[in-house]
């Protein structure tokens, strides 16, 4: 009956990888309904579902299902709790998780941080972070691109001085939420800056930082033209639009 179980939640999180979430909140009701074993990882399974279908409803529903199990002590579970309800629309119902949390690890602060930034509730985000007895990369990720995702771009560069400052290692995550600041804001020196580090630490060839640095260019040329090279071609760039239009 396990195995069963953990094969569903395999199956529920392919369909989540593919994009398709409402089909795996689907396929659990039906693995409910024919009385298979509810285990935590079913449920942190479709909990996830719900969040990517933003399900405020049948995140609920997984919610009354982790009590009624006994589950509400698992800290995974409740990590799916917080991020679920942050996404659906439901902060308060997160914050009060959280709270409930008895051994709360990074994972479930750098989520509550991620959904405080979502909301715009910035100083408390800000205050959850600074009161973490550990942090890891993902921490300052979570402050950083969860200010840089939603109009603090000043304060997201600032936290990213702050990080280096501190000694912590920037990942590609990093340096896609400060490049997109410097996009959103015009921050051409702090660009300049940003793209120098982003060449010492070797993330010039990927992708998503490839397409952040091009925002710039695009957010800073207006009416003038300009060809630019990255990794695999090259782009000219008028009138503030790239010759390549299936490259954004």
């Amino acid at each position: 009956m396990l195995q069963t179980s953990l094969t569903y939640a395999k199956k529920i999180t392919s369909f989540i990888n593919q994009g398709q979430s409402r089909e795996a909140i689907i396929l659990f009701h039906q693995v409910h309904k024919v009385g298979s074993k509810i285990t935590e990882f079913l449920l942190s399974a479709v909990a996830r579902a719900s969040a990517r279908a933003a399900g405020i409803t049948e995140g609920k529903q997984v919610h009354c299902m982790i009590l009624k199990h006994g589950f509400d002590r698992v800290t995974v579970l409740m990590t799916s709790l917080v991020d679920m309800y942050s996404k659906c629309g439901g902060i308060d119902e997160a914050r009060r998780e959280f709270d409930e949390v008895t051994e709360r690890d990074v994972i479930v602060t750098n989520s509550m941080i991620f959904g405080l930034c979502r909301f715009r509730l910035t100083l408390e985000a800000i205050e959850l972070f600074n009161g973490m007895s550990q942090r890891d990369v993902g921490s300052w990720n979570s402050l950083i691109s969860g200010l840089a995702q939603y109009s603090e771009g000043t304060m997201a560069l600032s936290c990213f001085e702050r990080m280096r400052l501190e000694g912590y290692e920037v990942d590609v995550m990093t340096m896609v939420s400060v490049v997109s600041v410097c996009a959103d804001i015009f921050c051409v020196i702090n660009g300049k800056m940003v793209h120098g580090l982003v060449i010492r630490h070797g993330f010039e060839s990927c992708l998503p930082v490839q397409n952040a640095i091009l925002d710039i260019l695009i957010s800073k040329i207006g009416k003038r033209e300009i060809i630019a090279r990255d990794s695999s071609r090259f782009h000219h760039f008028k009138d503030g639009v790239c010759s390549c239009g299936d490259y954004w």
